[in-house]
C-alpha cells in the first residue's frame, strides 16, 4: 500500500575542478503504474565558464510512458542554470531504472601544428548524471487511467424544434493521466449522435499533472429524450482504490414540426395578410393585381410540395427508414446538415416526400 503524500528525491553529482554540478530530481520515489511523475535533470555551471557548446545526453526511457518534456536555461547565484523536465508515467511494475544520461561540454583548446603554430581546437568532455529510478505498484488491470477526475456534462439548449441538434460537452478533468483513457462515447436510445469537436490539454503544476479532455456531440432527435448519465472509472492513487465520478441525466423537449396541413393554413393566412396590405396601399387598381397575383400564387403551390426547412424534411425522412430511397435520402440530407458534405438533390428529396405522402412504396 503506498503511503499517500509526495516525496522529493535528489541524486547529485559535482565537479569541483570546472564547478559544474548535475543533479537528478523526482517529485516522488514511488508511484503507481500510469501514475504521472516529474523527472527533473539539472545542470548547472558558473557565469565566468568559458564552455562553448552543451549538448545533454537523453537518459533511455524504455519502461516509461514520455506524456511531455520541456527545456529551459535561467541564471541563478552567479550561475547558468540549464533544466530538463520529463513527465514520465510507469509502464509495468517493479524498479525501473531511468538509464545513464550525461550532459557533453566543449570546450576551446589550443595545440601547436607541425610548423610550431599554435591553432585553436574544440575539446568535448563528458559529465554522467547519476541514473534515478521509480519503484512502480500495480494497479487493477480494468482500468485504463490513473488520477482523481470530475466529469460534467453541458448541453447548449433543454428545448429545440425537431431536426435541430442539441450540443453537448462533455468535460473530464483533474489530476492525471489521460492520455491512456479511451475516448468519451455517447449513446442515447433513438437519437441521432454525431461526435464534433475534440481538445485534451495537459502541463504539470504544483505536484499534479493537471488533465482536461473536452468532446462535443451534437444529438438530433425527432421527440423528446434524456441524455443519460455518463460514467468514467480511475484508479485514485491517494486512495489506493477505483473510483468512478459520473455526469446528471439531461432532459430535453423536442417541439415537434408542424403538420403539411397546418403549413397549408399558415401559408394561406400569410397570402391573405399581404393582400389586405395591398388593398389598403394601393387601391382599386392594386386589388385586381394582388387578387391576381394571389391566384397565380395558390395555384403553384398546390401543384407542388414545398419544404419549409431541410430539418424538417430530415425529420419526415425519419419516420420512413425502411424505404430505401428515404432512407437513402435522409442519409444525403444529414450528411449535408451535420458534416458539411455536398448539398443533395433537393428536388429528387421533394419527389420522395411526395410519393411517401401518398403512400407509395419504392419498387
Amino acid at each position: 500500500m503506498r503511503i499517500p503524500g509526495k516525496m522529493l528525491v535528489v541524486l547529485l553529482a559535482a565537479n569541483s575542478v570546472f564547478a559544474y554540478d548535475l543533479e537528478v530530481r523526482t517529485s516522488s520515489r514511488t508511484a503507481f503504474v500510469g501514475e504521472p511523475v516529474l523527472l527533473t535533470y539539472r545542470f548547472a555551471r558558473k557565469l565566468s565558464d568559458d564552455a562553448v557548446d552543451f549538448r545533454f545526453a537523453a537518459p533511455e526511457l524504455a519502461h516509461y510512458q514520455v506524456l511531455e518534456s520541456r527545456a529551459e536555461t535561467s541564471e541563478d547565484a552567479g550561475r547558468h542554470v540549464w533544466t530538463k523536465q520529463y513527465v514520465v508515467a510507469p509502464l509495468q511494475s517493479g524498479e525501473l531504472a531511468t538509464g545513464p544520461s550525461a550532459m557533453n561540454v566543449a570546450k576551446r583548446t589550443y595545440k601547436k601544428d607541425a610548423w610550431g603554430q599554435w591553432m585553436p581546437e574544440v575539446e568535448w568532455k563528458q559529465y554522467r548524471f547519476t541514473s534515478a529510478s521509480i519503484f512502480a505498484n500495480p494497479v487493477p488491470f480494468a482500468v485504463a487511467s490513473v488520477g482523481r477526475f470530475v466529469l460534467k456534462a453541458t448541453a447548449d439548449r433543454n428545448e429545440t424544434d425537431a431536426g435541430r441538434p442539441v450540443r453537448l460537452t462533455l468535460s473530464l478533468r483533474g489530476c492525471g493521466n489521460l492520455q491512456t483513457a479511451g475516448p468519451l462515447q455517447m449513446d442515447v436510445a433513438d437519437v441521432n449522435v454525431f461526435k464534433e469537436q475534440e481538445t485534451q490539454t495537459a502541463h504539470w503544476k504544483d505536484g499534479c499533472y493537471y488533465s482536461e479532455r473536452n468532446q462535443t456531440f451534437a444529438l438530433v432527435g425527432a421527440k423528446d429524450f434524456t441524455i443519460p448519465p455518463v460514467v468514467f472509472r480511475s484508479f485514485d492513487p491517494e486512495q489506493g482504490a477505483v473510483v468512478k465520478t459520473q455526469t446528471l441525466p439531461i432532459d430535453i423537449h423536442v417541439r415537434a414540426a408542424p403538420k403539411p396541413e397546418q403549413q397549408t393554413i399558415k401559408r394561406e393566412e400569410d397570402g391573405m395578410t399581404v393582400l389586405s396590405v395591398a388593398l389598403g396601399a394601393l387601391g382599386g387598381f392594386g386589388i385586381g393585381m394582388a387578387a391576381t397575383l394571389l391566384w397565380v400564387r395558390r395555384r403553384k403551390k398546390e401543384s407542388s410540395i414545398r419544404v419549409d426547412s431541410l430539418r424538417g424534411a430530415l425529420v419526415e425522412l425519419f419516420k420512413h427508414l425502411d424505404d430505401p430511397e428515404a432512407k437513402q435520402s435522409a442519409e444525403a440530407l444529414e450528411k449535408y446538415l451535420y458534416e458539411g458534405a455536398e448539398e443533395p438533390d433537393g428536388k429528387a428529396i421533394l419527389n420522395v416526400l411526395s410519393r411517401l405522402k401518398r403512400g407509395v412504396n419504392a419498387s
